[in-house]
This record gives structure tokens, C-alpha cells and sequence, in this order.
């Protein structure tokens, strides 16, 4: 479940309906329930509420819970859209060109922080950045995505 407050939903509501509706598939709406705490041309940011299945078990002695690197991966994919689809403002459709995340530190249980930001829209391609970060919030992820229009 993806939301946002009022003000967000009045200007980009038309944006994060589409998704909802005609491109997120359902297992990224029925895991990822996220709050969208900003959103501008460019930039976004996140909330990831807890969820137990897209955390692993690490066992005893530690005994702790880590994200997994497909729920990584998958949240950044997913939450560049927003901040790149309102920059562009427009009806073009995009897909992932190409991905690459590069994980600095475990993400542990707890408050899940997301930042999205475009570093780049040409013509023809969008690239951008997408930093998870923990309940300390300090950086655990760091992910360059491109887009390319379709």
C-alpha cells in the first residue's frame, strides 16, 4: 500500500493513482507499505512501515532481523518513479534500463527511511538516486537507477 497526506495526493494524486492502478504489480502493493512524506519535481521522500515477511532471520547468538536485498532493490526501483514521473510531467510511459545497488551496511528492523532523487533527465533517458537508510538513520543502500521512455 502506497499513501500520501492531502497535499501530496491533490498534486501528484494523478501520478501515484496510475501506478497503483495500471503498473505497480500486486505484490509490491500487497508488501511495501509505504508513506509518501515529500514529493516534488525531482525529489521524494519515504517511510517503509514494518513488514516481518521482507525481513531474514539472522540466528542466535545474533538473533536479529535484516531486509532483504530483493525488498531493497524492489523499494528503489519502485519509489524512483514518483520524483521522476513529477519532474517530467509527462504521459510517457517508462521502464528500467538499468539497476545497481550497492549495500554499505545492514538494514535492521525499525523505522525504514527512503530518498529518491532524479540526477538526470535527458531525452531520452532518466537517471536517478535512491539512499535507504535505517533507524539511526544512517545510509545502508545506495541505488542508481536509469529509465528509459517507452
Amino acid at each position: 500500500m502506497i499513501k500520501a497526506n492531502a497535499n501530496i495526493t491533490t498534486k501528484y494524486g494523478h501520478i501515484i493513482d496510475k501506478q497503483i492502478n495500471d503498473v505497480f504489480p500486486a505484490w509490491v502493493l500487497n508488501n511495501f507499505s509505504v508513506e509518501i512524506i515529500e514529493l516534488t519535481a525531482g525529489k521524494a521522500l519515504y517511510e517503509l512501515a514494518y513488514n516481518p515477511d521482507l525481513y531474514r532471520k539472522v540466528p542466535a547468538p545474533n538473533a536479529y532481523e535484516l531486509l532483504s536485498g530483493q525488498a531493497v532493490m524492489a523499494l528503489a526501483d519502485s519509489l524512483l518513479v514518483f520524483p521522476v514521473l513529477a519532474q517530467i510531467e509527462q504521459d510517457r510511459e517508462i521502464v528500467t534500463l538499468n539497476s545497481s545497488t550497492e549495500f554499505l551496511r545492514p538494514v535492521k528492523s525499525g523505522k525504514v527511511t527512503i530518498k529518491a532523487k532524479v540526477i538526470r533527465a535527458g531525452s531520452k533517458v532518466i537517471r536517478g538516486q535512491v539512499e535507504i537508510l535505517d533507524t539511526n538513520n544512517e545510509l545502508c543502500a545506495l541505488s542508481i537507477i536509469c529509465y528509459i521512455y517507452i
